[in-house]
């Protein structure tokens, strides 16, 4: 199982939270295409995203292999067949700011990279194990997440019970090139929109403007008496994490201000959730309006997260039989892929 699924777990000992009901949907909708499946459910699943525009999108799985495409909305044929990239462990995130720049994770601690992500295996690294830290059962805490405004930053994140923070001027450098910095609780996600502000959300959020200081990690506080799953930020002024609390399946909060004031959290699911609806565990935003996907195969829309006012379920992949998503946003365009192996793009409206 995956350090993703594992944290998908309700957490324990929470108090009741006030939640506030979701409002109309706002006016932006998606379309979204019909889903493809790109690999075998027995590869393990899809377990990150990331398109560096509209036109590059590369995914990896629990196997250590990737696979890409160039037309993201062109349905079944548009991305490649998957090439292995990491012997370490299976890969549970991956960034590309460009599509001459890709760096992946895994559940190792190691780091994968390439200045040439589509020519194969072997413009692939070798696994560099960067996290040494430790799960409480003994075995690695693994990279859980990563994130790269540029080619010359990269922030990561591991699964221990107090994770630490992996950054990293020079990402391809090796080991020697990154440093540690540790928090005071489990991660789950970062999201760093330029090299000036970076976001980790897990059971509580932190946030940096000098993610390259060992002492400018700010935590923010939790959501609610929740767990941030995931976070996403556009640019300086939008910023949003999802999750869940065991009063709620879905929670979200956003923030104009990311270092100041968020939002209180609202109930994205139905509260109590209908049949066929799960945890909120990802959330992508695009052109001003945010992508939260549950463990269901569902989507909920928002243009007005400050707002906290978000769409109905729709069901995206019907019979995926996924536990979890992957999202990344980007022009108008989000790709969403599964524990599953299937993919799903949607266009903004």
């Amino acid at each position: 199982m995956s350090l993703r699924a594992r944290s998908l777990a309700p957490l324990g000992g929470l108090l009741l939270l006030l939640l506030v009901l979701p409002g109309l949907a706002s006016a932006a909708t998606f379309h979204w295409h019909k889903a493809i499946r790109l690999e075998p459910i027995r590869n393990g699943g899809l377990d990150a995203v990331s398109c560096a525009n509209a036109k590059f999108c590369v995914a990896g799985d629990q196997s250590g292999d990737i696979t890409w495409t160039v037309r993201p909305t062109a349905g079944n044929g548009s991305w490649i067949r998957p090439f292995h990239v990491d012997s370490a462990g299976p890969i549970t995130g991956i960034s590309c700011p460009t599509p001459s720049f890709c760096a992946a994770v895994d559940q190792a601690g190691s780091i994968v990279y390439s200045l040439h992500p589509t020519k194969g295996p072997r413009f692939w690294s070798r696994p560099v194990r960067i996290d040494s830290a430790l799960s409480v059962g003994g075995g690695p805490a693994g990279l859980t997440a990563i994130s790269c405004p540029s080619a010359r930053l990269c922030v990561a994140v591991d699964g221990a019970a107090n994770a630490n923070v992996l950054v990293s001027t020079d990402p391809t450098g090796g080991k020697a090139a990154w440093s540690t910095v540790a928090l005071e609780g489990p991660a789950t996600s970062v999201s760093c929109s330029t090299v000036t502000l970076c976001v980790i959300g897990g059971s509580q959020r932190y946030v940096s403007t000098d993610p390259t200081s060992t002492t400018a990690w700010k935590a923010g506080g939790a959501l609610g008496n929740g767990v941030y799953q995931s976070v996403d930020c556009v640019g300086l002024r939008l910023c949003i994490g999802v999750g869940f609390s065991n009063t709620s399946p879905g929670l979200a909060s956003a923030t104009a201000t990311p270092t100041g004031t968020w939002s209180a959290p609202v109930s994205v699911v139905a509260d109590p959730p209908g049949i066929g609806s799960g945890l909120l565990d990802a959330v992508g935003c695009t052109r001003g309006t945010c992508v939260a996907l549950d463990g269901f195969d569902n989507a909920y829309v928002s243009s007005q997260a400050l707002k906290g006012i978000w769409s109905a379920a729709t069901a995206i992949r019907p019979k995926s039989a996924s536990q979890f998503n992957a999202i990344s946003c980007t022009s108008g365009l989000c790709v969403v892929v599964d524990s599953a192996g299937v993919e799903t793009t949607g266009i903004l409206s």
